[in-house]
Formats: structure tokens, C-alpha cells, sequence
């Protein structure tokens, strides 16, 4: 048992959906307790908001440097109506944000593993650091007007975009899993408010608010891309990308200086090479993971394992978590048959929301381009999204979740990821009605900026860029189901031993959406672009529909991957 001064120390909690503070606290509860009181939010380590930190700097850096990129950087020469620097057209523009994003996405999956077997996931994310600021460095370097000038943009481009995609992927796939594990309650606790009322502590509520505020903070970070993009118009490339440079060198600072705060776990060594030899005795038993474990393989093959039936256990459960994410078929747990809804087309469902989403950093900014801006730059209006996101993920985590906490209205995260998907089908269903209305507006029509009243690409079609509003809004909201919940499904899913191989699967899905979006490359130009919209509209419907069916269920009951 703790002492007095230990209780004193752990009275603070975090209630948002209950006024009053909390008076004292008991550190074990009864299953009465559990059964009958309101379960609550735990406070938030302060290791936790240095990490929150150390990701919205990395993705200050990512939409920082990304921001200038597609539509202006690499699209626009610097005579063009947008000044630019290489000009080489939407459609590479758009494969080159696009092959930068699948990498830094995908990327995750190496980094992770190195993190669960060999460094560690403090050692990674430093190391990742590292090299996404030297990507950042070369990127300022390279954008210099002499620089320009003297060739060294393309190929400064080039490894820049490789350093910062590989740097960007080792601190997303070990912040996450290392952000929730500065959380090490595992045991409810019963604290009582100032105004006499006994409340719960819940890990469960605790872990989601985590990811909350992680997302919420992450979100400032995106509001790089407002600041890079009005330097870049203003004053130069360089300058728009020396902020992000110094941001990222400034996330060094709480990495190092409170480096024994962490709470750390070692690498896990061998345990992805047992992981995999399990993996492969489950497959060669038909898909029976159960068929692994030690007794039935000494029964069967007269074979010694090196794994426990609870590491078999753990590895079912992180399976599940990689099923979801990609939409894989299911096994039900009580009928030990294959579900007869599966279908190949499934296991595409989740990159095709990275899909669709990712259009707000490249097409859509395009979009923008050829619309009436009033005076503000075209790439500056998707800092929309993280804007709305910081504005509405505390009216969804301190106002949507406790209210229905408060009436025990059960809300898992698959229906939270559906409810995702559903505002973001909403979200391209407009913008394909948009391009229409652009298409149908003058001087230029289906041809913006291409024909001879646009006095050579200066004058675009007299539609407001502000209609493009309701996209970002719409997608932060799709965000804020989607993301926060799959981050953390991804979390509390994974063996322990495999936090960051686990969370990498879900941060991959992003970047096999970022492959998919090449596929519609022919159709990214005039006068394609409605059908290009209408097209991802309709697949995001059909995805929608696919999770409800195969997914809907799993938060009413067990379901396994095998």
C-alpha cells in the first residue's frame, strides 16, 4: 500500500464530464465499485505532454516541409502566376507528394521492427529525429535562390524527401505505443469529488484521452503548413522552410533534457523471429494460431517450441488488430468457421480512407489554385483541417464521449471508425460536386487557367476558394473518429512486445493509400477531375458500408482473426 503522502499525490484527476475536484482517493477498487461507479479519465504523466510535444514537432516538420511542395515547389515555374521552382506539371507534382508520403508511411513498418528488437523506443525516436532534421537541413539549403539557380533543387529535393519520410517514419511508429506507456495504472482506483460523489479511474478512458491529446497536439503541429506557406509567397522558399528546420532541432531539447523520465521498455530481441515461426505453424494448421502453441505442437510434430500459450495469445491479439485495420475476413470465435460476408476487395478498406483524405495535400490544393483566393495563398487553405481539428477535438473528447460515458451508451471504435467514414464519404461527395461547380464556371470552364482569358494562367474561374471549407471540416471530423481511434486500437491490441510492429501496420495503411492515389494519376487533370472525385466518393461508400458489414459487430462481440 502506498503511504498518506502517496494518496495526497494522486488527487488530481482528469473529469471532464464531472464538476467538482477530486478530495482523496482509495488506490484499489471493489468490483462493486466497478460495476456501480461513473468511470473517469486518470491523470496525465507529465512524461505524456513531452511526447505530445516531440510528435507535433514532427509533424510541424512533415507539413511544414510538405506544404511548399506539391502544387507551388515542385509544380509552378518561377514566372508562373504561383511562383514555383522546377515546374514539372500537376500530375508528377502530385506522384512526387504522393511517393513521399506512401514512404514516409511505410517506412514505419522497418523502423518499428528495429525499435521492438533492437533499440528500443526512446533510442529510435531520437535517432529518427536526427535524421528527419537533416533532411529538413538539406531541403533549406537547397532552396536558397543560388542554389536554384545553380542546379542543386532537384537533387536537394530528392534526398530531402528521402531523409525526412524515413526520419518522420521511425518517430511516428514509436511515439505512439511510447506516449501510452508513460500511462502505467493497470488498476482502477476510486476517488471522490469535492461535491461528495465517487468516481473511477478507467485505462481504458485514460488511454483514449492520451490519444486525444496526442492528436490535439499533433494538429497544432500541422499548423506549420499556415506559416510555411505565407513565407514561401511572401518571402522565399527558404525562409518557409528554415521555421521547420528549428522546430525540429527544438524537439531535441525535451528528448534529451528529460531523457530518464521515460518510463522505457527493452527491445524485445527474438521475439518477431518467434512471432513469425508461429505465424507460419498457425497457416500451415489452416489458419489456426491455436494450432501453435507448445502442447499441440509437441502432440502433433513431437516439436519444442520456445513460446508460451500466453505469447500465442498475445500474438491473436495483435493479429486482430492488423485484421481490422486492413479489413481482413474474420474467424468468429464460437462457430470456428470463416464468416461468409469475406470478400478479396476488403483488404483495402482503411488505406482507402488514407485515400480519399489524402487528397487535401495535393488535388485539392490544385483546386484552390484555380478558384478566386482573395488574396491568400492557394496551399494556405488546408491549414483549415488542423484548425478545425484543434477546435473540435475537445468538444468530441470532453463533450461527445463523457456524455455518453455519463448515460452508458455504449460507443467502441468500430462504431466510432464507421461514424468516421461516414463524414469523410460526405466530405468527397462534395468536393466532386465543387469540381463541378468549378468546371461550370468562367473564364476557363473544364480548362482552368489554360485558355487565353486567363491572360496566361493569372486569372482563374470566378468561383471563391472558401467553398472549400466544408472538405476540411468535414475530414477533420473524419479524423478525430478515425484516427485517434485506430491509434489507439492499434495500442491496445498489440503484444506487448510488438507495440510499435503493431502500430506500424496501422500508420502503413496511409501509406499504401498514398499507392492507391497513384493509380488515379491519368485522371489527375483538366477536365478529369469530376469523374476523378465521383470515383472516390463512390469508393468511400462502398468502404463505409464493407466496415459496417464485416466490422459492425465486433464491438457487441469477441470476434479473432484466427
Amino acid at each position: 500500500m502506498s503511504t498518506s503522502d502517496d494518496i495526497e499525490r494522486q488527487t488530481v484527476v482528469t473529469s471532464n464530464e464531472i464538476k467538482g475536484e477530486p478530495k482523496q482517493c482509495q488506490l484499489a477498487a471493489s468490483e462493486h465499485d466497478e460495476e456501480n461507479l461513473l468511470p473517469v479519465v486518470d491523470d496525465v504523466p507529465f512524461p505524456v505532454w513531452l511526447l505530445a510535444f516531440v510528435g507535433a514537432a514532427e509533424r510541424f516538420v512533415w507539413y511544414g516541409a510538405t506544404s511548399p511542395l506539391p502544387e507551388n515547389y515542385i509544380q509552378h515555374t518561377p514566372s508562373s502566376k504561383i511562383p514555383g521552382v522546377l515546374g514539372l506539371r500537376e500530375a508528377t507534382a502530385t506522384n512526387i507528394v504522393n511517393a513521399m508520403m506512401a514512404g514516409g508511411y511505410l517506412a514505419t513498418i522497418p523502423a518499428a521492427v528495429v525499435a521492438d528488437t533492437w533499440l528500443g523506443r526512446y533510442r529510435t525516436i531520437l535517432v529518427s529525429a536526427l535524421i528527419q532534421l537533416c533532411g529538413s537541413a538539406i531541403l533549406f539549403a537547397t532552396s536558397f535562390p543560388r542554389a536554384v539557380q545553380a542546379g542543386a533543387a532537384e537533387g536537394g529535393l530528392a534526398i530531402a524527401i528521402m531523409l525526412i519520410a524515413l526520419g518522420s517514419g521511425g518517430v511516428r511508429s514509436s511515439v505512439a505505443p511510447f506516449i501510452a506507456e508513460q500511462y502505467t495504472e493497470t488498476t482502477p482506483k476510486v476517488k471522490m469529488l469535492k461535491n461528495g460523489r465517487k468516481v473511477i479511474t478507467d485505462r481504458e478512458l485514460t488511454i483514449q484521452y492520451i490519444y486525444n491529446v496526442y492528436y490535439w497536439t499533433v494538429n497544432i503541429g500541422g499548423l506549420s503548413a499556415l506559416i510555411t506557406t505565407v513565407l514561401e509567397k511572401y518571402v522565399g522558399y527558404w525562409v518557409a522552410y528554415l521555421v521547420p528546420l528549428c522546430m525540429m532541432a527544438v524537439s531535441l531539447v525535451p528528448l534529451l533534457a528529460w531523457r530518464h523520465t521515460f518510463v522505457r521498455h527493452p527491445p524485445s530481441g527474438s521475439v518477431l523471429p518467434q512471432a513469425s515461426r508461429a505465424l507460419v505453424y498457425g497457416i500451415r494448421e489452416g489458419f489456426q494460431m491455436d494450432a501453435a502453441k507448445p502442447q499441440k505442437q509437441q502432440e502433433k510434430h513431437q516439436r519444442q517450441v520456445p513460446w508460451t500459450d500466453t505469447f500465442i495469445d498475445e500474438l491473436k491479439s495483435g493479429l486482430l488488430a492488423c485484421r481490422v485495420l486492413y479489413a481482413s475476413p474474420a474467424l468468429d470465435i464460437d462457430s470456428n468457421a470463416w464468416t461468409t460476408d469475406m470478400i478479396p476487395s476488403s483488404s483495402l478498406l482503411f488505406p482507402i480512407h488514407w485515400l480519399c483524405l489524402n487528397q487535401t495535400f495535393n488535388n485539392l490544393i490544385s483546386q484552390a489554385g484555380q478558384m478566386v483566393n482573395s488574396g491568400v495563398p492557394n496551399d494556405t487553405i488546408k491549414s483549415l483541417n488542423p484548425i478545425s481539428s484543434i477546435l473540435l477535438t475537445p468538444v468530441v473528447s470532453r463533450g461527445l464521449y463523457p456524455f455518453l460515458t455519463r448515460r452508458r451508451i455504449p460507443f467502441g471504435p468500430m462504431a466510432r471508425i464507421l461514424v468516421g467514414f461516414l463524414f469523410l464519404t460526405l466530405a468527397m461527395v462534395y468536393t466532386a460536386i465543387l469540381q463541378k461547380l468549378v468546371y461550370s464556371t468562367g473564364p476557363c470552364y473544364d480548362q482552368p487557367l489554360a485558355c487565353p482569358e486567363s491572360d496566361h494562367g493569372h486569372i482563374p474561374n470566378q468561383i471563391s476558394m472558401f467553398l472549400q471549407t466544408p472538405i476540411y471540416i468535414l475530414g477533420a471530423i473524419a479524423e478525430i473518429f478515425c484516427f485517434t481511434t485506430g491509434t489507439e486500437f492499434a495500442y491496445n491490441q498489440a503484444p506487448k512486445t510488438m507495440k510499435s510492429v503493431v502500430q506500424s501496420v496501422w500508420m502503413a495503411t496511409a501509406g499504401v493509400g498514398a499507392c492507391l492515389a497513384m493509380v488515379f494519376t491519368p485522371i489527375t487533370k483538366d477536365p478529369y477531375l469530376v469523374i476523378m472525385y465521383s470515383s472516390l466518393a463512390g469508393v468511400m461508400v462502398l468502404t463505409t458500408v464493407l466496415f459496417g458489414i464485416f466490422f459492425g459487430k465486433h464491438d457487441r462481440r469477441k470476434t479473432l482473426l484466427l
